[in-house]
């Protein structure tokens, strides 16, 4: 459930506590009909803009009085039913929203989330951004994924014979000859895995071009399997559509963070391989997409951002930012596979790939004996 929506009065997104501010009211149970009918119709889902909001108060341990369920908004249909398109991240049916695809910038503790609020507080303050534009860039993603739906087709013998290539040892190239083997020490196994090159060269080439797409996909497979789980058979959003987006927004958090006193747990130029701080790409997704993609002009509003004083409202960063390329990597890495595997000519098993290469090698040692023997 939600815990923050976007009212369309106040123009802004706001949590269950500050719409009770804002409209007069002490608590929620002290909310009239008049007002309840109200925000059903002013509060809408800040993903696909569903109306019919509820307000649902906090749950708290009867034990303990530990809160076990912070404030929210429900959003249900006249007639009961959960009124989220199916395909909007806060959808019943939608169980498997990873921990980076919302960042709350009011509680998020990090140093990188602390300075990207500071940030969008001068933004907001200066007039770069509102909260009507993270809610404009919230909305254009939402329709990106209606129009772009793939159906999943990967297995996850795909997943796990893309990670062995992944991890396949290629910058040796040792084509095997029968002489070979008569070294006293030869090391079949080792000569199974330099055929195994030869014999899938232009699978692996293929491979390490597809790195282009998502940087480092090493911890892609886990996450990847887990929503294979979850989806196969099903349309999803295709994520492929977002490459030239997520391109961009990689390239400016790199520049930004070269070139500012942005905290650096991990260093720029290997944000593509290692994956950027989620607060900071969220930002520059952003500044770019109200830039309309342009490179240079979010650069320059970043500038004007950094340049500003400190803001004099820092409230203004209590907002929810949208991360629209949480789980790019697990998607793309399943895509991967999938075409990966129509291009196999052999099984998907690497393991018993790599027996039958030494059985091979093995007879043809073999043979080759005989004849010099004749």
């Amino acid at each position: 459930m939600p815990k923050t929506a976007f009212s369309s009065h106040f123009r802004r997104e706001l949590d269950p506590e500050q719409l009770l501010v804002l409209i007069e009211v002490d608590s929620i149970d002290a909310i009239s009909s008049e007002q309840r009918d109200w925000i059903r119709k002013d509060v809408v889902c800040s993903s696909c803009g569903a109306a019919g909001a509820q307000i649902v108060r906090e749950a708290k341990s009867r034990s303990t009085t530990k809160a076990l369920r912070q404030p929210h908004f429900r959003f249900i249909s006249l007639t009961g039913q959960d009124a989220h398109h199916a395909f909007c991240e806060f959808s019943n049916e939608t169980t498997m929203r990873s921990n980076d695809s919302l960042i709350d910038f009011a509680t998020e503790r990090s140093a990188e989330t602390r300075y990207v609020r500071a940030l969008v507080c001068k933004g907001i303050e200066i007039g770069i951004f509102d909260q009507g534009s993270i809610r404009a860039m919230r909305q254009w993603f939402f329709e990106l994924k209606l129009k772009t739906r793939i159906r999943v087709t990967t297995t996850p013998d795909a997943i796990d014979w893309m990670e062995s290539l992944w991890r396949h040892p290629s910058y040796h190239r040792w084509p095997f000859q029968p002489v070979h083997a008569e070294m006293p020490n030869f090391k079949w196994k080792e000569a199974a895995k330099y055929q195994f090159t030869e014999d899938h060269l232009d699978l692996l080439q293929w491979l390490r071009e597809r790195k282009k797409r998502v940087g480092s996909l090493e911890n892609s497979y886990g996450r990847a399997k887990k929503l294979l789980d979850k989806y196969f058979g099903q349309e999803v959003f295709d994520t492929s559509v977002l490459q030239p987006y997520y391109d961009k927004s990689v390239q400016l958090a790199f520049f930004f963070a070269s070139n500012s006193d942005f905290p650096k747990k991990v260093r720029p130029w290997k944000y593509r391989l290692s994956g950027v701080p989620v607060s900071l790409l969220a930002l520059c997704a952003l500044l770019l997409f109200i830039s309309d993609w342009n490179m240079d002009d979010a650069v320059g509003r970043f500038a004007s951002m950094i340049t500003a004083p400190n803001a004099n409202d820092e409230t203004l960063g209590n907002v929810i930012g949208l991360n629209p390329f949480h789980d790019y990597a697990a998607w793309e890495t399943i895509f991967i596979a999938s075409e990966l595997a129509a291009r196999s000519t052999s099984n998907l098993d690497y393991a018993a790939v790599l027996d039958a290469i030494e059985l091979r090698l093995r007879k043809e040692h073999r043979r080759w004996r005989e004849t010099m023997s004749q």
